[in-house]
């Protein structure tokens, strides 16, 4: 199949592994950072180089994927379409929100929303409200990890305490909107006496940030090779995920930090169990799982106050996480559904009502 594939690849994390994992497929493709390009050029300009970028293709695409693409317009993907008629146009949107609204709110894109062939998304439960709202488009395809970025990471005893502790949390926090459950559960934890690091950005000003947790927080962001540094040199890592009840809607840092070979401990998020095996509410955690689930706060520091006492039942459950993703929840497993979505060639491509 030949793909081309438009969106961010600036900041070395979804983009490149989606093009790598088409890639190893054996896929031909062939890649433009629509996102820089109207950054650096201006809108207007942007969205002329993108055209003429599409214009200039040196084959003819059977996909065109757009990774959320929210700096491009309605009239480029409309000629889009138009130079490529025989490609399939398809969005990834890995969110819930388009802006401040969730995306089936958003009426204003609704006509943009159309003139995709699949709207892929990465929570379950955002296609279901899509399909609800007559969006016969919408398909749900999960997030992923990949293996060479995610995998576990060379560390050295210097780095093992740079990066490591007791427990550890990946994320941006003072996103009071989008996440208002991060500080009070972090701070619970720090409440109780346990040792942590905080990493990733800070999206408000410090001074909302409470004093007791701000000597925790590391002040930098870790991807790549650095975020499985601290994930498998850390017994504990927190999972915070706002949208509980939305089907499927559990935060890709899952997939992330099992393939580290890190102990993921996360919030009950709604469709979970049907990834992963994970203690139900009120079940002891036995060594069978791949991750563990708290339930509310107290449940949170019973299950953390466990996990740092037994040793040998955190290293199996980590084990066995890795041991999922890695045989079902990499890129190149979505790539493969996907590909099946779209069809190889005319004779297996699906039609949409």
């Amino acid at each position: 199949m030949n793909v081309f594939i438009l969106g961010n690849m600036a900041d070395l994390q979804t983009g490149p592994y989606i093009s790598e994992s088409f890639k190893q497929l054996g896929h031909v493709v062939a890649v433009l950072d629509s996102r820089m390009a109207v950054k650096v050029l201006g809108n207007k300009k942007g969205q002329e180089h993108i055209v003429k970028e599409i214009e200039n293709i040196k084959f003819n695409p059977d996909l065109i994927l757009v990774m959320k693409g929210l700096e491009l317009t309605h009239a480029t993907l409309k000629k889009i379409k138009e130079l490529q008629p025989k490609a399939k146009l398809v969005n990834w949107f890995f969110d819930k929100y388009l802006s401040t609204k969730p995306i089936w709110e958003e009426k204003d894109y609704f006509d943009t929303l159309r003139l995709f062939d699949f709207y892929i998304c990465s929570l379950k439960g955002v296609a279901d409200k899509l399909n609800e709202a007559g969006f016969s488009n919408a398909r749900y395809v999960d997030e992923a990890c990949f293996p060479e970025a995610h995998g576990k990471a060379q560390i050295n005893f210097f780095q093992e305490e740079k990066y490591g502790e007791d427990i550890s949390f990946c994320g941006s926090i003072g996103l009071f909107e989008q996440h208002p459950k991060r500080i009070p559960i972090l701070n619970r934890l720090v409440d109780d006496g346990f040792n942590m690091k905080i990493w990733g950005g800070v999206a408000c000003d410090w001074k909302y940030i409470p004093s007791e947790l701000r000597r925790f927080h590391q002040d930098k962001s870790v991807i790549n090779e650095n975020h499985s540094k601290v994930v498998q040199s850390s017994l504990i890592n927190i999972g915070i995920d706002q949208d509980v009840d939305l089907d499927m809607g559990h935060s890709a840092r899952v997939y992330r930090v099992l393939c580290a070979g890190g102990l993921y401990l996360c919030n009950a998020t709604k469709g979970l169990d049907k990834m992963f095996n994970i203690n139900k509410e009120g079940e002891k955690i036995t060594e069978d799982q791949d991750l563990v689930v708290f339930y509310n706060e107290d449940d949170l520091i019973e299950k953390c106050d466990f996990l740092l006492e037994y040793d040998k039942i955190r290293e199996k459950i980590a084990k066995n996480g890795m041991k999922k993703v890695l045989e079902s929840h990499t890129f190149k497993d979505r790539i493969k559904e996907i590909v099946s979505m779209c069809g190889e060639n005319n004779d297996k491509q699906e039609q949409i009502s």
